[in-house]
Protein backbone atom coordinates (compact mmCIF):
# COMPACT_ATOMS: atom_id res chain seq x y z
CA UNK A 1 0.00 0.00 0.00
CA UNK A 2 1.26 3.54 -0.78
CA UNK A 3 1.99 5.44 2.29
CA UNK A 4 -0.32 9.13 2.30
CA UNK A 5 1.82 12.22 3.04
CA UNK A 6 -1.05 13.80 5.17
CA UNK A 7 -2.55 11.22 7.43
CA UNK A 8 -5.98 10.20 7.91
CA UNK A 9 -7.73 10.35 11.36
CA UNK A 10 -10.27 7.36 10.86
CA UNK A 11 -13.94 8.57 12.24
CA UNK A 12 -15.56 6.52 14.82
CA UNK A 13 -19.69 7.00 16.16
CA UNK A 14 -19.69 6.97 19.97
CA UNK A 15 -20.51 3.31 20.72
CA UNK A 16 -19.70 2.17 17.72
CA UNK A 17 -17.09 -1.02 16.96
CA UNK A 18 -14.10 0.02 15.58
CA UNK A 19 -13.16 -3.48 14.61
CA UNK A 20 -14.26 -6.23 13.23
CA UNK A 21 -14.14 -9.29 10.40
CA UNK A 22 -11.57 -6.79 8.10
CA UNK A 23 -9.85 -5.51 10.57
CA UNK A 24 -9.40 -2.03 12.14
CA UNK A 25 -11.77 0.56 10.48
CA UNK A 26 -9.75 3.22 9.02
CA UNK A 27 -12.41 5.39 7.03
CA UNK A 28 -12.70 8.81 7.63
CA UNK A 29 -16.36 8.32 7.78
CA UNK A 30 -18.92 6.03 9.84
CA UNK A 31 -22.54 6.26 8.65
CA UNK A 32 -26.02 6.15 10.79
CA UNK A 33 -25.61 3.06 10.87
CA UNK A 34 -24.93 0.58 13.65
CA UNK A 35 -21.94 -1.88 12.83
CA UNK A 36 -22.27 -5.65 12.58
CA UNK A 37 -25.77 -6.11 14.36
CA UNK A 38 -26.81 -8.37 11.23
CA UNK A 39 -24.10 -9.77 10.08
CA UNK A 40 -20.28 -11.13 11.38
CA UNK A 41 -18.71 -10.67 8.00
CA UNK A 42 -20.14 -6.65 7.11
CA UNK A 43 -20.10 -3.93 8.76
CA UNK A 44 -23.02 -2.05 7.57
CA UNK A 45 -25.58 -4.44 6.24
CA UNK A 46 -28.12 -2.12 4.78
CA UNK A 47 -25.67 0.22 3.37
CA UNK A 48 -23.72 -2.31 1.76
CA UNK A 49 -26.41 -4.78 0.09
CA UNK A 50 -28.25 -0.96 -1.30
CA UNK A 51 -25.66 -0.93 -3.70
CA UNK A 52 -27.54 -3.86 -5.51
CA UNK A 53 -29.60 -1.65 -7.53
CA UNK A 54 -26.30 0.41 -8.78
CA UNK A 55 -24.98 -3.28 -10.08
CA UNK A 56 -28.35 -4.13 -11.56
CA UNK A 57 -29.58 -1.42 -13.40
CA UNK A 58 -25.67 -0.79 -15.00
CA UNK A 59 -25.77 -3.86 -16.08
CA UNK A 60 -29.06 -3.70 -17.67
CA UNK A 61 -27.97 -0.88 -19.72
CA UNK A 62 -24.90 -2.61 -20.98
CA UNK A 63 -26.90 -5.61 -22.00
CA UNK A 64 -29.07 -3.24 -23.81
CA UNK A 65 -26.26 -1.23 -25.97
CA UNK A 66 -26.11 -3.75 -28.06
CA UNK A 67 -27.35 -2.74 -31.48
CA UNK A 68 -25.74 1.08 -31.08
CA UNK A 69 -23.15 3.21 -32.60
CA UNK A 70 -20.29 4.02 -30.11
CA UNK A 71 -21.20 1.02 -27.96
CA UNK A 72 -17.96 1.03 -26.08
CA UNK A 73 -18.22 4.21 -25.27
CA UNK A 74 -22.13 3.44 -23.82
CA UNK A 75 -21.44 0.34 -22.49
CA UNK A 76 -18.50 1.36 -20.76
CA UNK A 77 -20.31 4.51 -18.88
CA UNK A 78 -23.07 1.63 -17.72
CA UNK A 79 -20.15 -0.51 -16.41
CA UNK A 80 -19.27 2.35 -14.82
CA UNK A 81 -22.37 2.92 -12.70
CA UNK A 82 -22.24 -1.38 -11.99
CA UNK A 83 -18.50 -0.59 -10.61
CA UNK A 84 -19.72 2.12 -8.10
CA UNK A 85 -22.03 0.02 -6.99
CA UNK A 86 -19.11 -2.80 -6.50
CA UNK A 87 -17.01 -0.26 -4.34
CA UNK A 88 -19.34 1.23 -2.47
CA UNK A 89 -20.42 -2.63 -1.18
CA UNK A 90 -17.03 -3.47 -0.26
CA UNK A 91 -16.39 -0.06 1.09
CA UNK A 92 -18.98 -0.54 3.15
CA UNK A 93 -18.61 -3.84 4.28
CA UNK A 94 -14.86 -2.70 5.81
CA UNK A 95 -15.07 0.58 6.27
CA UNK A 96 -11.28 0.34 5.09
CA UNK A 97 -9.93 3.88 3.70
CA UNK A 98 -8.77 2.57 0.69
CA UNK A 99 -11.99 1.06 -0.33
CA UNK A 100 -13.43 4.61 0.49
CA UNK A 101 -11.17 6.14 -1.76
CA UNK A 102 -9.77 4.14 -4.37
CA UNK A 103 -13.29 1.82 -4.63
CA UNK A 104 -15.81 4.33 -3.42
CA UNK A 105 -14.82 7.95 -3.85
CA UNK A 106 -13.02 8.31 -6.62
CA UNK A 107 -14.80 5.85 -9.35
CA UNK A 108 -17.56 8.95 -8.51
CA UNK A 109 -15.21 11.26 -10.19
CA UNK A 110 -14.00 8.65 -13.08
CA UNK A 111 -17.77 7.72 -14.38
CA UNK A 112 -18.34 11.42 -14.35
CA UNK A 113 -15.48 11.83 -16.72
CA UNK A 114 -16.62 9.75 -18.72
CA UNK A 115 -19.78 10.98 -18.90
CA UNK A 116 -18.34 14.41 -20.09
CA UNK A 117 -16.07 12.26 -22.52
CA UNK A 118 -19.38 10.72 -24.13
CA UNK A 119 -21.32 14.20 -24.27
CA UNK A 120 -17.95 16.16 -25.64
CA UNK A 121 -17.70 13.66 -28.29
CA UNK A 122 -21.36 14.36 -29.78
CA UNK A 123 -21.99 15.79 -32.67
CA UNK A 124 -19.75 17.36 -35.74
CA UNK A 125 -16.57 16.06 -35.66
CA UNK A 126 -13.97 19.22 -34.93
CA UNK A 127 -10.49 19.61 -34.33
CA UNK A 128 -10.52 20.35 -30.67
CA UNK A 129 -12.09 16.45 -30.00
CA UNK A 130 -8.91 15.03 -30.24
CA UNK A 131 -7.73 16.79 -27.09
CA UNK A 132 -10.94 15.79 -25.43
CA UNK A 133 -9.49 11.90 -24.11
CA UNK A 134 -6.02 12.84 -23.36
CA UNK A 135 -7.19 16.13 -21.56
CA UNK A 136 -9.71 14.30 -19.43
CA UNK A 137 -7.40 11.55 -18.28
CA UNK A 138 -5.11 14.54 -17.09
CA UNK A 139 -7.75 15.39 -15.18
CA UNK A 140 -8.98 12.37 -13.37
CA UNK A 141 -5.21 11.73 -12.96
CA UNK A 142 -4.88 14.95 -10.88
CA UNK A 143 -7.52 15.30 -8.83
CA UNK A 144 -6.75 11.06 -7.73
CA UNK A 145 -3.06 12.27 -7.02
CA UNK A 146 -4.22 15.40 -5.14
CA UNK A 147 -6.92 13.34 -3.48
CA UNK A 148 -4.73 10.69 -2.25
CA UNK A 149 -2.36 12.74 -0.98
CA UNK A 150 -4.16 15.39 0.39
CA UNK A 151 -7.75 13.43 1.42
CA UNK A 152 -9.95 16.77 1.90
CA UNK A 153 -13.37 15.55 1.51
CA UNK A 154 -14.33 19.14 -0.01
CA UNK A 155 -11.82 18.86 -2.62
CA UNK A 156 -12.98 15.57 -3.63
CA UNK A 157 -16.80 17.39 -3.66
CA UNK A 158 -15.99 20.32 -5.38
CA UNK A 159 -14.00 18.01 -8.57
CA UNK A 160 -17.40 16.05 -9.04
CA UNK A 161 -18.81 19.31 -8.25
CA UNK A 162 -16.85 20.95 -11.54
CA UNK A 163 -17.43 17.79 -13.79
CA UNK A 164 -20.95 17.81 -12.97
CA UNK A 165 -21.05 21.60 -13.89
CA UNK A 166 -19.31 20.73 -17.39
CA UNK A 167 -21.58 17.99 -18.72
CA UNK A 168 -24.66 19.86 -17.44
CA UNK A 169 -22.93 22.78 -19.69
CA UNK A 170 -22.43 20.52 -22.50
CA UNK A 171 -26.04 19.08 -22.66
CA UNK A 172 -27.72 22.26 -22.79
CA UNK A 173 -25.52 23.55 -25.96
CA UNK A 174 -26.00 20.17 -27.29
CA UNK A 175 -29.90 20.38 -26.44
CA UNK A 176 -30.47 23.51 -28.87
CA UNK A 177 -29.23 21.58 -31.77
CA UNK A 178 -31.93 19.00 -31.74
CA UNK A 179 -35.77 18.75 -32.64
CA UNK A 180 -38.06 19.91 -29.84
CA UNK A 181 -39.42 16.42 -29.61
CA UNK A 182 -36.12 15.00 -28.65
CA UNK A 183 -35.44 17.69 -26.88
CA UNK A 184 -38.58 17.31 -24.49
CA UNK A 185 -37.82 13.56 -24.57
CA UNK A 186 -34.25 14.06 -22.54
CA UNK A 187 -35.29 17.20 -20.22
CA UNK A 188 -38.31 14.26 -19.36
CA UNK A 189 -35.57 11.73 -18.46
CA UNK A 190 -32.35 13.61 -17.75
CA UNK A 191 -34.49 16.06 -14.65
CA UNK A 192 -36.59 12.48 -13.49
CA UNK A 193 -32.71 11.53 -13.30
CA UNK A 194 -31.36 14.99 -11.49
CA UNK A 195 -34.74 14.98 -9.09
CA UNK A 196 -34.59 11.41 -7.82
CA UNK A 197 -30.49 11.98 -7.42
CA UNK A 198 -31.63 15.56 -5.16
CA UNK A 199 -34.01 13.23 -3.39
CA UNK A 200 -31.42 10.77 -2.09
CA UNK A 201 -29.19 13.23 -1.08
CA UNK A 202 -31.60 15.32 1.01
CA UNK A 203 -32.91 12.30 2.68
CA UNK A 204 -29.36 11.49 3.23
CA UNK A 205 -28.24 14.98 5.10
CA UNK A 206 -31.66 14.23 7.28
CA UNK A 207 -29.67 10.87 8.37
CA UNK A 208 -26.69 13.17 9.15
CA UNK A 209 -28.67 15.32 11.03
CA UNK A 210 -30.40 13.31 12.79
CA UNK A 211 -28.77 10.50 13.81
CA UNK A 212 -28.99 10.41 17.70
CA UNK A 213 -32.68 10.57 17.20
CA UNK A 214 -32.77 8.17 14.29
CA UNK A 215 -30.56 4.97 15.96
CA UNK A 216 -33.07 5.71 19.36
CA UNK A 217 -35.91 5.15 17.44
CA UNK A 218 -34.70 2.14 15.05
CA UNK A 219 -33.48 0.31 18.53
CA UNK A 220 -37.03 0.82 19.49
CA UNK A 221 -39.40 -0.09 16.81
CA UNK A 222 -37.19 -3.24 16.03
CA UNK A 223 -35.32 -4.03 12.53
CA UNK A 224 -37.98 -3.53 10.03
CA UNK A 225 -37.80 0.21 10.95
CA UNK A 226 -34.19 -0.20 11.53
CA UNK A 227 -33.92 -1.13 8.08
CA UNK A 228 -36.37 1.39 6.26
CA UNK A 229 -35.05 4.31 8.47
CA UNK A 230 -31.51 4.23 6.79
CA UNK A 231 -31.18 7.50 5.09
CA UNK A 232 -27.39 6.44 3.53
CA UNK A 233 -28.86 3.27 2.41
CA UNK A 234 -31.94 5.09 0.30
CA UNK A 235 -29.40 7.16 -0.90
CA UNK A 236 -27.41 4.36 -2.58
CA UNK A 237 -31.02 3.36 -3.64
CA UNK A 238 -32.46 6.77 -5.31
CA UNK A 239 -28.74 7.90 -6.64
CA UNK A 240 -28.17 4.21 -8.35
CA UNK A 241 -31.76 4.81 -9.92
CA UNK A 242 -30.89 8.84 -10.93
CA UNK A 243 -27.31 8.10 -11.90
CA UNK A 244 -28.75 5.54 -14.80
CA UNK A 245 -31.72 7.72 -15.93
CA UNK A 246 -29.12 10.48 -15.92
CA UNK A 247 -26.73 7.73 -18.40
CA UNK A 248 -29.92 6.80 -20.41
CA UNK A 249 -30.76 10.20 -20.99
CA UNK A 250 -27.02 11.78 -22.09
CA UNK A 251 -27.18 8.53 -24.33
CA UNK A 252 -30.29 9.36 -26.33
CA UNK A 253 -28.85 12.92 -26.56
CA UNK A 254 -25.61 12.09 -27.43
CA UNK A 255 -26.82 9.89 -30.51
CA UNK A 256 -29.49 12.18 -31.61
CA UNK A 257 -27.41 14.58 -31.81
CA UNK A 258 -25.95 12.86 -34.74
CA UNK A 259 -28.88 11.13 -36.19
CA UNK A 260 -32.27 13.12 -34.35
CA UNK A 261 -34.86 10.25 -36.33
CA UNK A 262 -32.80 7.07 -35.62
CA UNK A 263 -33.16 6.49 -31.76
CA UNK A 264 -35.92 6.34 -29.21
CA UNK A 265 -36.52 5.37 -25.19
CA UNK A 266 -37.80 2.40 -24.42
CA UNK A 267 -38.43 0.37 -21.37
CA UNK A 268 -38.29 -2.81 -19.61
CA UNK A 269 -40.26 -4.22 -16.86
CA UNK A 270 -42.26 -0.65 -17.87
CA UNK A 271 -39.42 1.06 -15.57
CA UNK A 272 -36.05 1.38 -16.90
CA UNK A 273 -35.45 3.19 -19.41
CA UNK A 274 -32.87 2.28 -22.15
CA UNK A 275 -31.90 3.96 -25.67
CA UNK A 276 -32.51 1.85 -28.66
CA UNK A 277 -32.53 2.49 -32.72
CA UNK A 278 -36.22 2.99 -34.59
CA UNK A 279 -37.64 -0.06 -36.22
CA UNK A 280 -37.11 0.84 -39.74
CA UNK A 281 -40.67 0.96 -41.67
CA UNK A 282 -40.44 -0.23 -45.33
CA UNK A 283 -42.96 1.14 -47.24
CA UNK A 284 -44.28 -1.12 -49.86
CA UNK A 285 -44.86 1.06 -53.24
CA UNK A 286 -48.95 0.73 -54.20
CA UNK A 287 -49.44 -2.11 -57.33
Amino acid sequence: MWPVRQPVTPVHREGQKTFGYWGPHTSSIDWCEDNYVNLPYIAETWNTFSNIPYMLLGLHGVLLTQGLPHRARFALLHAGVALIGVGSFIFHATLNWYAQVFLDELPMIYVSTLCLYVILMAGKDAWWKRLVAPALVMLALAVTVIYFWYPNPVFHQLSYAFIQFLTTARNYVLLQTVPPSVRKQCHRILWSGAITFLLGFAIWNVDNQFCDTLTQYRGHYGDVVGALTQGHAWWHVLTGIGGSRIVVGVTYLALCVEDPDGYEIGTSLGCMPYVRAKAKVSHKKAE
